[in-house]
């Protein structure tokens, strides 16, 4: 079991060097985003009423983010879950989701899924300035042209969901 957390924090901290080395504010790829998003699901563990059925990633905005997640999630499970990707209309799909990613020009509509994501049981992902100190779970964020990721770990406790030490330990903490 320790040999197995082992090799996931050192995959975890592999994805995040390459990330930090090829992505800034300006050029995102979403690809890695999509790696990094995947590799959260092995260190997070949802409620049991989460846990049948397909695990479903939503995305609210563009096409970029949500084709690099169906293409990871082709040949990937969660447990024993199968991953799909949605393409959220409204806030109020969140509530059909494991995950919800709201990128930085829908920061408009943060407030209402924010709501639906925390009584769903729903681990909440941005990529704005302020989006872990609102309330996401996870927030990606550039710190001299790095990708890091914020971790507020009283959201994600408030959503029902348990976050692994070796996350935090990964992460910049907040809240």
């Amino acid at each position: 079991m320790l040999a197995k957390n082992f090799r996931i924090v050192a995959l975890i901290v592999g994805l995040v060097l390459i990330v930090s080395a090829f992505a800034s504010a300006q050029d995102v790829n979403y690809k890695l985003h999509a790696g990094l998003l995947y590799h959260f699901t092995k260190q997070i563990e949802w409620p049991v009423s989460k846990q049948s059925g397909d695990f479903v990633i939503g995305v609210l905005g563009n096409a970029n983010l949500t084709e690099a997640l169906e293409e990871m999630a082709k040949n990937r499970t969660v447990g024993n879950q199968k991953i799909v990707v949605l393409q959220m209309k409204t806030a109020d799909d969140a509530s059909k989701c494991n995950i919800v990613y709201v990128q930085k020009f829908q920061n408009g509509q943060f407030n209402a899924v924010h709501s639906k994501a925390k009584s769903a049981h729903v681990l909440l992902i941005t990529e704005s300035e302020d989006g872990g100190k609102r309330g996401a779970g996870i927030n990606f964020i550039t710190v001299d042209e790095k990708l890091k990721f914020e971790l507020n770990k009283t959201a994600l406790e408030e959503s029902g969901l348990k976050v692994s030490n070796e996350l935090v330990k990964l992460a910049i903490p907040i809240g």
